[in-house]
């Protein structure tokens, strides 16, 4: 998206073309998908790492734009805060070892950034949401100075018409507003990319939907801010409500969050899930492709549909339909709910669960969903949100075709046979995949993620005298100290 915005405001008439260039858009992918061989190719997994970047006292350090400016890589990206940065990993083949090659791909990455900030007496933590930010670094200083993120705040606040406002409650209750959208940028995940053909989209979405709040409950690792305790990965809630542009109390419907979970299974294909996204969510950043529209023609290259794809780009739903015209044109799905950290290895082992089931779960998914209404798989991803490990969550008895509720440990613990399997389905070799889920096993046995594990420690310094922030600064510390060494979370030592 930011390659294409160099604007930071729009006319009515930019909205006018831009809604029209969009359903034409729709038109134009309806007839790509129809033609044989459209967007077939090879199974591949793609990832993007969303870091922090402090200093070496724990404070946030506002130099991603001077790392970008020294590493010069074209797959380093800004993001939204200048305390933030991005990181696109190269996609791999699911066949043979592809899950070491990511681990490999995610420590050189990280050693090279840490290398860079370390020039700025700095560091980079992949975590969720860093446990010592304060107020005072969400202010309009925070956000990068690029058109795409004032063009995003603008047309945001247009629509809201008043500041935004995050009220969250947990074992302590946060409520703090802002007329910026530096609240959102206090986010950082491990967002995965999944390239899947178009026979196979609809399974494929709807079992990622479907697991996605497994996955969370046992990834979570965001459960402070600005030192208040709030949710296991309170990201969830923190992201929906710090870009929520819906008046209040304005009409007669209430319209969906552009942060969501969905609205209901996938019904055929691919295709639903763009045309919802035009059909509920007003364009926000018009920026219209130059010449004249409809040019594209059957049998010819894949189509670049720029706007179709920068509205998709404006719309953050936790698992995403992505149209890309590279490589003959494909489609992906983007999944957005992991958090970052803490290591590589715990990101990979996430990585690894998440495709194994939902590859170990689609070849049987059309009896999963008769047994699950949307709305449970919904309730399920904001429970897992909350509880994390100690989640309870709603699955079906497959005997007695009934919800059930059931602890997310023991769930995964019956599943993991289903994730096994479904890698071997992917291509996966067992050797590759075996050191993951065995890290899976033991995150399960230890009943220790990143977010229980910051809890914990944090916890253990107030008991000894110390303030929260403090206790903050000690705990983030020991989490950096640890990510580094790049062992699983569920070794780490909680004793302070």
């Amino acid at each position: 998206m930011g390659s294409i915005i160099e604007r930071d405001a729009f006319t009515a008439a930019d909205f006018r073309l831009f809604s029209r260039r969009l359903r034409a858009s729709l038109g134009i992918l309806r007839e790509w998908l129809a033609q044989p061989g459209a967007g077939t190719g090879p199974v591949t997994i793609g990832a993007e790492l969303e870091s922090y970047l402090a200093d070496d006292g724990g404070r946030v350090l506002n130099i991603n734009q001077a790392l970008l400016d020294e590493l010069q890589d074209p797959q380093l990206q800004l993001e939204l805060n200048r305390f933030n940065i991005e990181y696109n990993l190269a996609p791999l083949s699911l066949q043979g070892g592809p899950l070491h090659a990511l681990e490999q791909q995610l420590l050189q990455v990280l050693a090279r950034l840490q290398a860079a900030a370390k020039r700025h007496q700095g560091r980079v933590v992949p975590i969720g949401i860093l446990p010592t930010l304060r107020a005072e670094d969400l202010g309009e200083h925070a956000m990068t100075d690029l058109p795409r993120y004032r063009a995003l705040e603008r047309e945001l606040k247009r629509l809201r018409g008043e500041d935004f406002s995050v009220e969250i409650h947990g074992d302590d209750t946060i409520k703090v507003s802002s007329s910026h959208v530096v609240l959102e940028g206090a986010n950082t995940s491990c967002q995965l990319h999944l390239r899947v053909s178009p026979e196979r989209y609809a399974d494929t979405f709807n079992a990622i939907q479907l697991v996605t709040p497994l996955v969370l409950a046992l990834s979570a690792n965001s459960p402070l801010f600005l030192q208040h305790r709030l949710w296991e990965e309170t990201r969830i809630a923190l992201f929906k409500q710090s870009v929520d542009c819906r008046m209040r109390n304005r009409g007669r419907w209430r319209q969906p969050s552009r942060v969501a979970f969905g609205q209901g299974w996938v019904r055929r294909g691919a295709w639903e899930l763009f045309a919802e996204t035009v059909a509920l969510y007003q364009p926000i950043m018009p920026v219209n492709s130059e010449g004249p529209f409809g040019g594209w023609q059957p049998g010819t290259s894949a189509p670049a549909l720029p706007e179709l794809r920068l509205h998709m780009g404006t719309v953050w739903p936790w698992n995403r339909a992505v149209y890309d015209p590279a490589f003959g044109g494909h489609l992906r799905v983007e999944m957005r709910a992991l958090p970052s950290g803490p290591t590589a290895v715990d990101m990979v082992a996430n990585t690894a669960l998440m495709l194994g089931l939902v590859a170990g779960l689609r070849e049987d998914i059309e009896s999963w969903l008769s047994a699950m209404p949307f709305r449970y798989a919904e309730y399920n991803f904001y429970r897992a949100a909350q509880h994390g490990l100690a989640a309870r969550l709603l699955w079906p008895h497959r005997r007695h075709q009934r919800l059930e509720e059931t602890p997310v440990v023991a769930l995964l613990e019956r599943l993991l046979p289903h994730a096994r399997q479904g890698l071997r389905w992917l291509g996966v070799e067992e050797a590759d995949s075996a050191p993951y889920l065995s890290t899976i096993e033991h995150r399960l046995a230890a009943r220790l993620n990143g977010a229980r594990w910051q809890r914990e420690v944090m916890q253990g310094f107030e008991r000894q005298g110390l303030g929260r922030l403090e206790a903050c600064h000690r705990m983030l510390a020991r989490y950096c100290e640890a990510s580094l060494a790049n062992r699983p979370v569920s070794s780490w030592s909680r004793e302070v």
